[in-house]
C-alpha cells in the first residue's frame, strides 16, 4: 500500500471519527422534551437535524457504492436546489418520528456508511467520480463536507444548548 495514501486515509478516518464524536457529544444528556424542543436551526429542533444526518449518511452510503461500482450516482449531480429539496423530503418523512427512533436510524445509517467505507480501496477513496476529471467529488471529498457539516451541526446545538442554560 502507499504511504501517502494509507496516511492521507488515516487523517480523513480521523477527521471522519472526531466530527461524529463532537456532534453526538453535542446532544449528549438531552431529554426527550429536549431533543423535541424546536430553535436549534430555524424552527428545527435536534432530533430533526439527527433525522436530517441519518437521511444523508445513507443516501452518501447508497453514492459511495455507486462510485466504487465505476457508476455516476444522481447526488453528485445535485445543486443547493436538489439539496433544499431533498431536506424537505427528509423532513417530511421523519416529522412525528420518535426520538428514539432517530437515534437509532442515525446509528444504523453512521454504521452502513463505514462499512461501505472501510470496503473502499485507496484508489477508490481518492479517485474522481466517474465522470469527472478532477477528485473534485471523490469519496474523500464528499467525507470532507461529510466532515463539515458534522461540525456545524455540533457547534449549532451546541451554541442552542448555552442559550438556554444562559
Amino acid at each position: 500500500m502507499d504511504f501517502l495514501a494509507k496516511a492521507r486515509r488515516q487523517m480523513l478516518a480521523g477527521q471522519v471519527n472526531d466530527a461524529r464524536e463532537k456532534l453526538t457529544t453535542s446532544y449528549e444528556g438531552l431529554s426527550e422534551e429536549e431533543m423535541l424542543e424546536p430553535g436549534v436551526d430555524g424552527e428545527k429542533s435536534v432530533r430533526d437535524i439527527l433525522a436530517n444526518i441519518a437521511a444523508w449518511d445513507r443516501a452518501y452510503a447508497e453514492t459511495f457504492r455507486a462510485m466504487m461500482a465505476g457508476e455516476r450516482h444522481p447526488l453528485l449531480d445535485v445543486d443547493e436546489e436538489g439539496v433544499e429539496s431533498f431536506n424537505a423530503e427528509q423532513d417530511e418523512a421523519s416529522r412525528g418520528k420518535p426520538f428514539e427512533e432517530v437515534l437509532a436510524d442515525l446509528s444504523s445509517a453512521w454504521d452502513e456508511l463505514i462499512e461501505v467505507l472501510q470496503q473502499a480501496d485507496n484508489a477508490q477513496l481518492f479517485a474522481p467520480a466517474p465522470g469527472d476529471e478532477s477528485a473534485d467529488m471523490s469519496i474523500a471529498a464528499c467525507l470532507s463536507v461529510i466532515v463539515s457539516e458534522d461540525e456545524q451541526h455540533a457547534d449549532l446545538i451546541e451554541e442552542w444548548r448555552a442559550n438556554r442554560e444562559a
